[in-house]
């Protein structure tokens, strides 16, 4: 890793704050006023992985103005099928939510996962997973430049040698953990430097995701490691292409010697 990125100290490392998690993806959780249990066992597990969880005890109302990265529906909820194929269509990973040793009703859309209650961090986890869940919004996407600006205070020369770094480092890490497989240890590491990144790219659901998988793999948590270095991976390789295709980064791929 370039030394630009081990020197932490003389970059921003700041807490967290409202804009930040503006920029988080939203997850949408619905259930009728009389069926709150799962909400408070989902809530909290969604917002460790890096989504703003947003709770509607009440018939749900379409909001398809706003980014909307998963929607979690009570089956008691009754969400019309029409209204989770639109969220769909615009990218959200769908799940209803069936009660204990309950079966998907007859003709339920086969795109719209299912979880069990109570709803597990790894039932979570292997949906997300299984759905091939990028955790990186589109505002994060948009703000990378700006973020790498911040970063490093406004300085073009130093902003182009984090953004090449950024590229260099995501690049590897990524063939790194395709090649990791059980190996935790591994997977620690790479978990721990992609964490670095996303901060510094301003990714910070990535940035916690890949924090997760550094926990797990340190645990010996091979199932769940397995389920968040699936969505880790993704996840990376799309920052990565969005690196890449930063005018700088761009420029110094293509310069003599690169």
């Amino acid at each position: 890793m370039s030394s630009i990125l081990r020197g932490a100290i003389i970059l921003r490392w700041d807490s967290v704050d409202a804009a930040e998690a503006q920029s988080r993806p939203r997850a949408l959780l619905l259930a009728p006023a009389g069926d709150p249990d799962w909400l408070g066992e989902v809530a909290p597990i969604l917002r460790n992985l890096g989504f703003v969880a947003q709770i509607e005890v009440s018939a749900p109302v379409a909001d398809m103005a706003a980014e909307v990265a998963l929607v979690v529906a009570s089956a008691a909820a009754g969400v019309p099928c029409a209204l989770m194929q639109a969220w769909r269509a615009r990218g959200a990973v769908c799940a209803v939510v069936l009660p204990a040793g309950a079966a998907p009703a007859a003709g339920a859309d086969a795109a719209v996962s299912t979880l069990p209650a109570p709803v597990t961090e790894a039932a979570l986890l292997a949906m997300l997973a299984g759905q091939h869940y990028v955790a990186l919004s589109a505002r994060e996407a948009a703000g990378i430049a700006g973020a790498i600006a911040r970063q490093t205070f406004g300085n073009p020369a130093f902003a182009r040698e984090l953004l090449q770094a950024l590229v260099s480092s995501t690049r590897a890490d990524l063939a790194q953990l395709r090649q990791a497989g059980a190996n935790l240890e591994v997977v620690r590491g790479v978990a721990h430097r992609l964490k670095a990144s996303a901060h510094y790219a301003g990714c910070h659901a990535l940035r916690l995701m890949a924090q997760r998988l550094e926990h797990a793999a340190r645990d010996g948590d091979a199932t769940t490691a397995a389920a968040l270095a699936a969505i880790v991976a993704t996840t990376a390789a799309r920052l990565l292409v969005l690196l890449a295709s930063l005018p700088s980064a761009t420029h110094a791929d293509s310069a003599p010697g690169k």
